[in-house]
C-alpha cells in the first residue's frame, strides 16, 4: 500500500514541532509562583505528618505494654497456650502495620516536591528546545509531551484531538495537556484560577 500523503521537509516538521513544542512551555512567572505554592504546601504539610507520627507511635507504645501484660498473664498460666497465641499475633500484625505506616509518613509522604521542581524546570525549558535547531531533542520532547497522539496528514502535523481512536483528550492527558489547556484560558479566565 503506498502513501499517497506529500513528503514534509524537515525545515516545515521543525517549524511545526517548535509551534506544538512553544504551546506546553510553562512562562517563567508562572514556575516561581508554582514553586512558591508548591514549597508553602510542603511547609505546611510537615506539622500534620508530624503529629501523624506521633500519634501512631503512641499507638504503637499502647500495643508494646499490651503485649508485655499479654506475656506476663500466659507465664503466670492467667491465659491458656492458644488464647496467648491468637492474642500475640493480632497484636504483632497491628504493631507491624503501625511501623509501616510510620515509616511511609516518615519517609514517602513529602516525596512529591522533587519531580515536581525537575518537571517545572522541563517545562520551562520548552522555550529554548523549540528555538533550538536540534530536530532530534524536538523530537524526544514531543514523544514526552504528546506521546503518540501527534498526527501528520496535509503537510501538516498536529495533536490528536476530537473523535479520533487516539485522541490526546480521550486518553484523560496528562500534566502537558494541562499545561497546554492553561495557556489556551489565559485570555478568558484570571491567573489566580488557572
Amino acid at each position: 500500500m503506498k502513501c499517497k500523503e506529500m513528503s514534509l521537509r524537515s525545515e516545515k516538521l521543525d517549524e511545526q514541532l517548535s509551534s506544538l513544542i512553544q504551546k506546553a512551555s510553562l512562562p517563567k512567572d508562572w514556575a516561581e509562583e508554582l514553586n512558591r505554592l508548591a514549597l508553602q504546601d510542603h511547609k505546611n504539610s510537615a506539622p500534620s505528618l508530624t503529629a501523624c507520627v506521633k500519634e501512631k507511635e503512641i499507638k504503637l507504645a499502647v500495643i508494646s505494654q499490651k503485649l508485655e501484660r499479654l506475656l506476663t498473664g500466659y507465664l503466670d498460666q492467667m491465659i491458656d497456650q492458644p488464647d496467648y497465641c491468637l492474642q500475640k499475633a493480632k497484636l504483632l500484625s497491628e504493631k507491624k502495620s503501625l511501623e509501616e505506616e510510620i515509616f511511609n509518613f516518615s519517609h514517602k509522604q513529602n516525596d512529591w516536591l522533587a519531580p515536581f521542581q525537575q518537571w517545572l524546570k522541563d517545562a520551562q525549558s520548552l522555550d529554548k528546545i523549540a528555538s533550538d535547531s536540534d530536530l532530534f531533542t524536538k523530537k524526544v520532547c514531543a514523544k514526552e509531551i504528546f506521546g503518540s497522539h501527534l498526527l501528520l496528514g496535509g503537510k501538516t502535523v498536529r495533536v490528536a484531538e476530537g473523535d479520533a481512536p487516539n485522541s490526546f483528550g480521550k486518553m484523560g492527558g496528562n500534566q502537558w495537556a494541562a499545561l497546554c489547556a492553561a495557556h489556551n484560558s489565559v485570555s478568558e479566565k484570571p491567573l489566580s484560577s488557572i
